[in-house]
């Protein structure tokens, strides 16, 4: 880019325009002399207010600008051009017989760009206007270039930004598609069971209220981590897809041999899905997928383990029993309690609630049991609203 703009400021082919100001027309004449034939446009003041009319009218590319003059001197003259916004880039050559060093300070101060003293050599000024026209013409392709240049940098962030947000909307379809898969599997194995109903609707809002509730006072739960609890929470009980119908939906109680047939689903549901992660591998693109079902394991594997390590199915106790395994036990507890069933009355939301507290340290994870004492009015207006038809 600096190569292009030298060359096109190198190869000037519409010359500039050049001010000449001076009071003295022998001056103007030497002037004209000097710069005449080398493709300049020569313009003539004969005082300031002269020069300040044509500048307004012309805008020329470059001025030599005497100082004493009668009227507006050029001291005067310079200073109201810098002052004004549509000429205060004109570049200004003070051209003066002042030669002390305080005039070409004030002068220089005033914003000239140079500043020759007379009696001058021809050579001396075709040299400097060359220069600072040459500098003002490159000052004038840069900014161009850089204008150029935000056009493609808001151009650039503007596709960008339309990209993310296609990017984003793609990714909301994936998870969206991919939490339908995953509640269409578990309602799939739901549907052995006729007393489930909305069983499974409830404990995707339960454990979205305890885990929003722990999240205020722990930062490791973030809207990623609910989201995935959420959706994957779904499939706790997949592992009953192997447990046989005569004792899935015996309408009894279990006998101690059955109890023990069906407390084989966490772990028949946990090695389920391990399975489809080993066969899914774990490569960068499907990380996503990789997590969802890292978590669904924990909690297929973990929703009948208790916090005092009685449970099953590997007797897990306290913190070894993950989190999200944790949310669940209280939700599917807390669901089972208040649903009716073909061999059961469903109990009130407060006999629930106080076998939940009962629980605690036992059971289930105090912290938990305190998410629920403390949110246990929306766990009650969920079991209202997502009710079974038939209860």
């Amino acid at each position: 880019m600096d190569e292009t703009i030298h060359s096109q400021c190198d190869a000037r082919k519409s010359k500039e325009s050049i001010l000449m100001v001076d009071d003295n027309a022998t001056n103007l004449q030497v002037l004209s002399q000097t710069l005449s034939g080398r493709g300049y446009r020569l313009l003539v003041a004969k005082n300031g207010e002269s020069a300040l009319a044509v500048t307004a009218k012309t805008l020329p590319d470059l001025i030599l600008l005497d100082i004493m003059m009668p009227g507006i001197d050029g001291f005067e003259v310079c200073r109201r051009l810098k002052a004004d916004p549509a000429h205060h880039d004109i570049p200004v050559i003070f051209l003066s017989a002042l030669g002390q060093t305080e005039d070409k300070v004030k002068g220089l101060k005033l914003g000239a760009v140079d500043y020759i003293t007379k009696p001058f050599q021809p050579e001396e000024v075709i040299a400097r206007v060359d220069t600072h026209l040459t500098l003002r013409c490159l000052q004038q392709q840069l900014e161009v270039a850089n204008a150029e240049l935000r056009d493609l940098n808001e151009n650039l962030e503007q596709k960008v930004q339309e990209r993310t947000r296609q990017l984003e909307e793609e990714h909301a379809r994936l998870v969206r598609t991919q939490n339908a898969i995953i509640f269409g599997m578990a309602k799939l194995t739901e549907s052995r069971d006729d007393d489930t109903g909305k069983h499974l609707e409830r404990i995707e809002k339960y454990v979205e209220i305890l885990a929003r509730e722990l999240g205020k006072t722990d930062d490791s739960i973030d809207a990623h981590w609910i989201e995935q609890v959420k959706a994957t929470s779904a499939l706790h009980d997949i592992g009953k897809v192997g447990i046989p119908d005569a004792v899935l939906q015996k309408p009894g109680r279990l006998t101690p041999d059955e109890r023990k047939v069906i407390e084989l689903h966490p772990e028949i549901g946990g090695d389920t899905l391990n399975a489809v992660r080993e066969k899914l591998g774990t490569s960068d693109s499907d990380l996503r997928a990789t997590e969802y079902l890292r978590r669904a394991m924990e909690i297929t594997y973990g929703h009948h383990e208790k916090w005092d390590g009685s449970g099953y199915p590997y007797g897990t106790q306290g913190d070894g029993i993950a989190l999200a395994a944790r949310l669940v036990a209280v939700a599917d507890v807390y669901d089972a309690l208040v649903s009716k069933r073909v061999y059961k009355s469903g109990m009130t939301h407060e006999q629930a609630g106080d076998i939940i507290r009962e629980g605690a340290g036992q059971h289930f994870d105090p912290r938990v049991v305190a998410a629920f004492n403390a949110t246990e009015d929306k766990f009650r207006e969920v079991s209202i609203v997502y009710s079974d038809v038939a209860e």
